[in-house]
């Protein structure tokens, strides 16, 4: 009897004469070995199964349709998020368009039809971070503050009065050793010596007239040193014959005259600038005592000398101080040759009293009233009120207002530069505010 079997790793079917089949004689395995009664026995119960199904088969059916749902779920949650992103997409840029088609559009109606309130001026909205936070600064000046370095310089800096007038020689004073050469080398030149007790009379005349006169000029005393240099011209006569004398004496004694006539000169010139030099001398000793005041910080009083000082270097500087001839010559004048009285007579119309420089010294005093008047109490109050005033406007968006009050502020230099930002800014949201007025649809209704 034979027995028949199949395998189920090779599907070949084979018959062998013993029941027990320990392997498959083409694939050679063992356990894929079934004889056909043990086929037709599971092939029953797979197919009772098919149409009666347990419990165990619909444990495993569970994990497949949950996850089916969850995929399902999954989708839809993600098409629900994609829509309402584009919803809001779609209303965010409806907003801007909307909100940027307002500045141009001008709404037709007539003055009687109310209409929806015009849009609100742009504003700082188009400054930057660091514009708005200047346009917001607030910059408080005390009342005790100390000048900055800008106003120090300037308080502080001093003018060297140098005077146009300068009362010096045009040439050094004669020694009696110069005035005895001189003599003696015009002896030689002309070859006609002068007698000894002439010599004698011009040594004595040198030495009581001429060397006095300098001694007057180096005392200071201008008129003096004139009026004896005038009469160290007071020569004796060389001859009774006028002729002869003026042909020997005063030809000979010529180096000495010309010079000494150019001290006259110098000395009518000194006594017609005196005035004015007392008047130079005042102002210089004023200006010391305004720099001494600045020191100590005495803002009003310095003001005050400034003041006082203003129309004096003013008048200075015009020279407008009437022309007046130097003092008559003194009696000795009559003795002098009638040839030498001519030029001097022509030395008493001197030049115009020279004007000491004092336009430095001018600016000097604006400068210095401009910086001091911002250190006085009613100067402050006006300037804080014209900021206070400028930050109101800005913060009711009035630009041309607080421009114009903050341009009004010239000091103190803190305040006036914080000011001067702001306008800068102010400038560049006034073009904006006059756009918008343009466009505005209640204001273009005629």
């Amino acid at each position: 009897m034979s027995y028949r079997f199949s395998c189920d790793h090779c599907g070949k079917k084979f018959e062998l004469e013993t029941s027990p089949a320990k392997e498959c004689p083409f694939c050679f395995w063992t356990s894929s070995v079934k004889s056909e009664d043990e086929l037709s026995a599971r092939d029953k119960l797979v197919s009772s199964a098919a149409h009666k199904p347990t419990a165990g088969s619909s444990i495993k059916i569970l994990p497949v349709v949950a996850k089916q749902l969850f995929r399902i779920l999954f989708f839809l949650i993600l098409f629900a998020g994609i829509g309402l992103l584009a919803y809001k997409a779609y209303s965010f840029f409806g907003t801007v368009s909307s909100k940027r088609s307002q500045g141009i559009v001008i709404r037709p109606g007539n003055p009687d039809q109310t209409g929806s309130p015009s849009p609100a001026v742009p504003g700082v909205a188009i400054l930057t971070s660091a514009e708005k936070e200047i346009l917001d600064r607030e910059v408080v000046i005390p009342q005790n503050r100390t000048p900055d370095a800008g106003e120090q310089a300037i308080l502080g800096k001093t003018i060297p009065l140098q005077t146009g007038w300068v009362e010096k020689l045009p040439s050094a004073a004669w020694t009696l050793e110069q005035y005895q050469k001189m003599i003696a080398d015009q002896e030689a030149f002309y070859k006609m010596p002068f007698a000894r007790s002439y010599k004698k009379k011009l040594e004595e005349l040198f030495k009581v007239k001429y060397l006095a006169a300098v001694d007057a000029f180096t005392k200071g005393d201008a008129l003096a040193a004139r009026d004896l240099w005038v009469a160290s011209l007071a020569f004796p006569l060389y001859s009774q014959d006028l002729k002869k004398h003026r042909a020997v004496a005063l030809t000979m004694l010529r180096p000495f005259i010309n010079d000494t006539l150019s001290k006259v000169s110098a000395m009518n010139q000194s006594l017609l600038d005196r005035d004015k030099k007392q008047r130079e001398q005042a102002l210089s000793a004023a200006y010391q005592g305004l720099s001494a005041l600045i020191a100590k910080k005495k803002w009003n009083e310095a003001l005050t000398v400034i003041d006082k000082l203003t129309p004096e270097v003013n008048a200075l500087q015009k020279n407008t101080s009437a022309q007046q001839a130097p003092p008559q010559y003194p009696e000795a004048f009559g003795a002098i040759d009638a040839d030498l009285q001519q030029p001097l007579m022509g030395l008493m119309a001197p030049a115009p009293a020279s004007t000491l420089n004092l336009q430095p010294l001018q600016q000097d005093l604006v400068e210095k009233r401009q910086v001091l008047e911002t250190f006085t109490e009613a100067y402050l109050k006006e300037a804080m009120e014209s900021y206070q005033s400028g930050r109101a406007a800005i913060r009711e968006e009035k630009w041309p207002e607080a421009s114009q009050a903050f341009g009004t502020i010239q000091g103190p230099p803190m305040l006036q530069q914080d000011a001067a930002q702001k306008v800068a800014i102010l400038a560049k949201l006034q073009p904006q505010a006059m756009a918008q007025e343009a466009t505005d649809p209640v204001k273009n209704i005629s």
